[in-house]
């Protein structure tokens, strides 16, 4: 059977998350912890450097992308259903409900009839998900980065800065709205369904700050890295510094592909009625 479905495509947008730390205060922070960084294990704990033991070799500033993606679906539906109604007593064999005349049977313990129904039913659901833009994990703690400060970039080129490395997405916006779209999707078993309606509410790349450290400890001459993440001050520390990028794109058009065709190709079997902005595009796809 086909669905008529009415689907609200997001406006795309881009974001940059604010530093809340001065870079003096996140170099500080980095080489208050940079002794710690070599000690990991047991060995560590026995042998841990002195601060003047270890040096900065090396440091980076990156833009690391995730997505934030949300929706919410509303079906209104009708559909028809036996209730089983028990009588007040074993004695009763029929009942009269506006004037409809129904027989009673015996149940396990007790005795019932059935009358038809037409259930009006309203269903509703939302998702949301917060997603590594590199790797496609969640991200754990964006719905608290993403209510912070913030700046709407207009062009993916304005991300450039001086001794920055910009990572582009490796996940689009259509891989990550695609799971969105699978949980607000549901079967409806209805006799008529008059409301079947997709809203996708956010379809936004936030770029982090992220500063990496590189210390040796010279008498060993061994290296730990120490990030700190310039939107939380979070930090933790990782094997190497990053060294090799894919090119970042110039235009947002490469990152954002949410289009009729992609979405349609997702909820097959469907007439949709779509809508961007105030524009409605009508999409088609029938089952093979």
């Amino acid at each position: 059977m086909m669905r008529n479905m009415e689907l609200t495509l997001p406006t795309e947008k881009l974001y940059r998350l604010e530093e809340q730390l001065s870079f003096d205060e996140i170099r500080q922070r980095a080489a208050d912890r940079r002794t710690q960084a070599f000690s990991g294990g047991i060995g560590g704990l026995l042998q841990r450097p002195k601060n003047d033991e270890v040096v900065l070799v090396a440091s980076q500033r990156r833009l690391e992308p995730f997505w934030h993606v949300a929706g919410h679906a509303r079906y209104v539906y009708d559909r028809s259903r036996n209730y089983t109604v028990p009588t007040s007593g074993p004695e009763v064999q029929s009942v009269t409900v506006n004037g409809s005349d129904y027989s009673v049977i015996a149940q396990t313990q007790s005795r019932a009839f059935s009358v038809p129904v037409l259930e009006h039913c309203v269903e509703e659901a939302r998702s949301e998900h917060f997603v590594d833009g590199r790797t496609g994990a969640q991200v754990g703690d964006g719905a608290q980065v993403v209510a912070g400060p913030r700046s709407e970039i207009a062009h993916a080129a304005d991300l450039a800065a001086p001794e920055t490395m910009v990572l582009p997405p490796e996940q689009r916006a259509s891989y990550v709205i695609r799971t969105v779209i699978g949980e607000l999707l549901k079967p409806v078993q209805a006799d008529q369904l008059m409301e079947e309606t997709l809203l996708l509410e956010n379809a936004d790349l936030y770029y982090r700050p992220v500063y990496a450290f590189e210390y040796r400890w010279q008498p060993r001459d061994k290296t730990a890295v120490v990030e700190i993440d310039g939107a939380t001050g979070q930090m933790r520390q990782v094997p190497s510094l990053l060294h090799e990028v894919a090119g970042v794109f110039s235009h947002k058009d490469a990152w954002f592909d949410i289009t009729a065709d992609t979405v349609g190709m997702l909820v097959p079997g469907a007439n949709i009625a779509m809508k961007v902005g105030r524009v409605v595009v009508q999409h088609q796809t029938n089952k093979g």
